[in-house]
């Protein structure tokens, strides 16, 4: 009778045991949650056993919720992020929504010889699904013993225009360029056609391009001249990291009128992301203009490099 009754005491026991030993889930003011066997609670808090912690004592004032069952936590919403409205160039309202980046560039030595070379830049591009704008500006300029040796401005834009759902596009572009060493002074060239886009992927960009044209020269020694082109052109943009991307483009001209005669102008920019909440980086530029109606004597190269600071504006 009486180990009966022992037994019927331990087994009340367990079935108490079980019922005290609850599952819940508890809420905390912060949105974390725990699981786990509710071991004790007082007015000010509540003892949990959790499977991977132990033994957690928890503050009632810091409980949202306490829940029965082994509930399993909904997804938390993910945070919005504002986005920071773009006033346009230096607040100004022009160019916005644009990607804006100046580049700054300077190098020198002093000792035997001394020489001074300087480089600035302004660059713009936008994107929607009608429209691929490109605008370059830079300006270069070479001291040597004090004499300036070399000094280029030139300004392009470039205008895609888009088919949605299709790879074609057609562009109209153009370039500017004064330099006072050419015997040509300045030159104006614009050009229109057809392109298509071979690739586009989260890293890859290929365009061809195909068109014609027109060049025009004036204020130098050769005095005026006027001639027709062809072009055929490649632009490729490779995003070969996060910090890094390199962009090559590169265009032939050949002239319609004189058999034989061409410009060929290949560009290849490699960028390198410093700090993109700032919009800094670094940027290695290489430029060459090849030009057949040169005299072999003076240089059909015109070769250019460029190491600068970039930012965005």
């Amino acid at each position: 009778m009486g180990r009966t009754f022992r037994s019927g005491l331990a087994l009340a026991g367990l079935v108490w045991a079980s019922q005290t030993l609850a599952m819940v889930t508890i809420t905390l003011e912060n949105g974390d949650r725990l699981r786990g066997e509710l071991v004790a609670e007082t007015p000010t808090e509540l003892r949990l056993k959790h499977p991977m912690l132990g033994d957690v004592v928890v503050a009632r004032d810091k409980v949202r919720t306490l829940e029965d069952g082994d509930t399993v936590a909904p997804p938390r919403p993910k945070p919005t992020i504002a986005r920071v409205p773009d006033n346009g160039l230096l607040g100004s309202g022009w160019l916005t929504d644009w990607r804006r980046r100046m580049e700054v560039g300077v190098s020198g030595a002093s000792g035997k010889s001394q020489n001074q070379r300087i480089n600035v830049g302004f660059m713009a591009d936008f994107e929607d699904t009608e429209e691929r704008w490109n605008h370059r500006t830079r300006f270069y300029r070479r001291q040597s013993e004090g004499e300036t040796t070399s000094q280029t401005l030139s300004v392009a834009l470039n205008r895609d225009g888009l088919v949605p759902g299709s790879p074609r596009f057609y562009f109209t572009g153009g370039q500017f360029v004064r330099d006072d060493f050419k015997d040509w002074g300045n030159r104006l060239n614009v050009n229109t056609g057809i392109g298509y886009q071979f690739v586009s992927t989260e890293r890859w960009r290929l365009l061809g391009r195909s068109g014609v044209g027109a060049i025009q020269t004036w204020g130098g020694e050769d005095g005026s001249r006027f001639a027709p082109e062809l072009l055929l052109g490649v632009d490729l943009n490779w995003r070969v990291t996060r910090q890094h991307s390199v962009a090559l483009t590169n265009a032939y001209h050949p002239n319609v009128r004189e058999h034989g005669v061409f410009r060929n102008i290949t560009s290849v920019d490699w960028v390198i992301d410093l700090d993109k909440s700032l919009g800094a980086g670094l940027q290695i530029g290489v430029t060459n203009e090849y030009d057949s109606a040169r005299e072999p004597g003076v240089g059909r190269n015109d070769f250019n490099y460029t190491s600068s600071l970039v930012w965005r504006l």
